[in-house]
């Protein structure tokens, strides 16, 4: 069974590319209401074959990008006791009879850390990460399948398998609709064939997503 966490309606007035990166839940799901006048395509493309790709090619940066050094901006999505970011890597490996690659990237959340970085708070990048960064989104762009989805359209990603992107868009002038997309995101716990992930609610049912203390979900069927 799969548990529903938010549902979100994506109207951004964001005009800009969407670099690869991977959502907080097991599942992620658009389906398509309103096409941009131009742009706003989907990116996809297998984590295991990028990962596959950088060990061939870059070995350094795939060792860089296992090593636990990276931080991840929570943008004040904490609950009360928690850290406002967390540290780990971007690539997990998992050997014995069953070896798996599981990857947790986005690079939103490591720009915005700057607050922390220019207080010293957190350290910066070092020369390394800001090469790993740059080399990751090089060969997600290269190795992705581009999709357009049409109106009626629905894509489901599995944030453990692919990274994700989307292009540049321009809207249509009013009063022709903008751009829409719902989103919606979906939990596969562990007791029900979920992978068991690296983190501490992954043998919960609700897990992923964001929850701040005890508040209650908010699913809003237009933008905020």
């Amino acid at each position: 069974m799969l548990i529903l966490i938010p549902l979100k309606s994506i109207t951004a007035a964001n005009k800009f590319r969407q670099f690869f990166h991977a959502d907080d839940s097991d599942i992620v799901g658009l389906l398509c209401i309103a096409r941009a006048l131009d742009g706003g395509e989907s990116d996809i493309v297998s984590s295991h074959h990028v990962w596959n790709t950088l060990q061939k090619e870059r070995p350094d940066v795939a060792e860089t990008l296992t090593k636990p050094i990276w931080y991840f901006d929570r943008k004040g999505e904490v609950s009360a006791g928690e850290e406002p970011y967390i540290k780990t890597s971007v690539f997990y490996l998992e050997t014995g009879p069953n070896p798996r690659v599981y990857s947790k990237w986005d690079p939103y959340y490591i720009k915005s850390l700057d607050r922390f970085m220019s207080t010293g708070v957190i350290p910066p990048l070092s020369p390394e990460q800001i090469e790993a960064a740059k080399v990751l989104e090089e060969t997600c762009a290269r190795l992705s399948l581009h999709m357009i989805l049409e109106i009626g359209d629905i894509q489901f990603l599995s944030n453990e398998h692919v990274l994700h992107a989307r292009t540049a868009y321009k809207d249509f002038a009013p009063p022709k609709p903008r751009r829409h997309l719902m989103r919606l995101w979906l939990a596969t716990p562990e007791g029900e064939g979920g992978w068991k992930l690296p983190f501490h609610d992954s043998a919960e049912k609700k897990r992923g997503g964001i929850q701040v203390n005890n508040n209650a979900p908010v699913a809003p069927l237009d933008a905020e």
